[in-house]
């Protein structure tokens, strides 16, 4: 269980819905899969703030993407060798190519599972599970939204959080 426990995602779970990380929105959608624009600003964490959003909006289930540019990340690998994931902090200035993922339950709160891709100022690029980012100027995403809860449990082989279908 130490992946768990060395999840931000985790730690954000105590976020109030009223955290200063709370990305400005608006209803894009609001069908049977409601969606949003979320849009962070200089100084916000982004996984921080989607925890509050979620919690405020009472969401479910979802799937996200989005572009930008940060300031820093956390991201990381999974190593199924030692079963757990490597972190790496991403500092400076980078545009944020690419960011998919998805939210679920989890013990009955929201977990968004991320992915990022960066691209740095050398024209080389990084990438990998999204533990935290800084935004610096602005990220913008689509939260697409379901009804239906869509759940997690621990996987016995690995210890992770896994979608359970």
């Amino acid at each position: 269980m130490a992946c768990l426990a060395a999840s931000p995602i985790a730690e954000a779970a105590g976020e109030s819905p009223d955290s200063a990380d709370l990305p400005a929105s608006t209803l894009l959608n609001s069908g049977e899969a409601p969606a949003y624009l979320l849009v962070f600003h200089t100084g916000q964490q982004v996984m921080k703030g989607l925890i509050a959003f979620a919690k405020k909006h009472e969401l479910v289930a979802g799937h996200l993407t989005g572009i930008g540019a940060i300031s820093s990340a956390e991201i990381g690998y999974f190593d199924p060798e030692k079963n757990e994931y490597l972190h790496r902090q991403e500092n400076g200035q980078a545009e944020l190519l690419s960011l998919t993922g998805n939210l679920a339950l989890y013990d009955n709160a929201p977990f968004f599972h991320v992915h990022i891709a960066l691209g740095l100022r050398d024209g080389s690029a990084r990438g990998g599970h999204l533990f935290e980012l800084t935004v610096r100027p602005t990220v913008e995403l689509v939260l697409t939204t379901s009804p239906r809860p869509v759940r997690r449990k621990i996987d016995s082989e690995t210890h992770l959080p896994l979608l359970d279908p």
